[in-house]
């Protein structure tokens, strides 16, 4: 199984945004040292020269310049007995990246988008996480989608 150059896009913004957070790095130094480093989920390796960097580019930019709405937009969809403060900094990631794309990658299906975020988030974990991942991205959906006309 392989995959395609989108889905491998997305799992590297989420590795990207989930670096910033923890290091501060800036987006044009991850870009930039893509070059032909690896990126690991827990079936395959994948060789990064496979990414489109301009998707790259783009998501992770959104991601920043519309970083305060995306969160909220998460903080709103939560359920109450979960505090966004307390969500693990990839599954951050995984929501800010889906969240952005679903309210502003409109000609992208959003089953497209929430299907391939919880193909990422079984990349990172293996218990419930995927399926809260699809609850919120689900809720997320409806409201961003229908609020567009």
């Amino acid at each position: 199984m392989s995959k395609n150059s989108k889905s491998l896009t997305r799992l590297v913004i989420v590795q990207a945004l989930y670096q910033m957070e923890m290091a501060g790095t800036d987006v044009s130094d991850i870009v930039n040292s893509l070059g032909d480093r690896l990126i690991f989920d827990n079936n395959f390796d994948y060789l990064i020269s496979h990414i489109r960097k301009k998707l790259l580019k783009d998501t992770i930019n959104g991601v920043i310049d519309n970083q305060s709405q995306i969160d909220s937009i998460i903080k709103k969809n939560l359920s109450s007995n979960w505090s966004f403060n307390r969500l693990d900094k990839i599954l951050k990631a995984i929501l800010r990246a889906a969240v952005y794309e679903i309210s502003y990658k409109l000609r992208t299906p959003s089953k497209v988008i929430i299907n391939e975020y919880i193909d990422i988030t079984h990349s990172f974990y293996s218990q419930k996480e995927p399926e809260f991942v699809n609850a919120i991205l689900d809720k997320i959906a409806i409201v961003e989608r229908e609020s567009d006309g």
